[in-house]
């Protein structure tokens, strides 16, 4: 019913909040049957783009709460499903302060990026014998020269005298 935003329809049903009973599946397929419909064909009437708005605001109850005419209902619904799934907004300043640094103390997970960065000095500075061992390789690389690179730049300064 989530998903349809139907859940108006779990606030104010006298059945046991338990999914899968016989009175929630029954529901559901009449719920899902009257919102096919009315997302199935395009909205040409006035009253079908409404009965549509209305349909995405219930979806959606949080991202429509600045809406002028119906923001404080969606407010007073989106509110109402948060305590109906067990998830109360912050009261307090302290609560908001506690979820700030609950959030603040999480490693932050950045996908692919996360894969790719894999330098251990991302988080901390090198200590000492690491730089000194990254100034050794370094150098050592300054010494050997790449014969590759050095047949490459005589190829494309051949390559320039050709074009003059």
């Amino acid at each position: 019913m989530d998903q349809m935003g139907l859940s108006v329809c779990c606030l104010m049903c006298d059945a046991p909040d338990t999914p899968g009973t016989s009175r929630c599946k029954s529901c559901i397929s009449r719920h899902s049957a009257a919102r096919n419909a009315l997302f199935s064909d395009r909205a040409e009437t006035g009253l079908e783009q409404l009965a549509r708005k209305l349909g995405a605001m219930l979806a959606d109850p949080s991202s429509h709460t600045a809406d002028p005419a119906h923001g404080n209902w969606m407010s007073t619904y989106h509110q109402s499903l948060l305590r109906h799934q067990g998830n109360n907004q912050p009261d307090t300043i302290e609560e908001i302060q506690k979820i700030f640094e609950i959030e603040r103390n999480k490693q932050a997970d950045k996908g692919p990026i996360s894969l790719s960065d894999q330098n251990p000095w991302s988080t901390r500075p090198p200590n000492d014998s690491e730089i000194s061992d990254a100034l050794e390789k370094l150098s050592l690389l300054q010494n050997t020269g790449n014969g590759w690179w050095s047949e490459l730049e005589q190829e494309i300064e051949s390559m320039e005298k050709g074009e003059s």
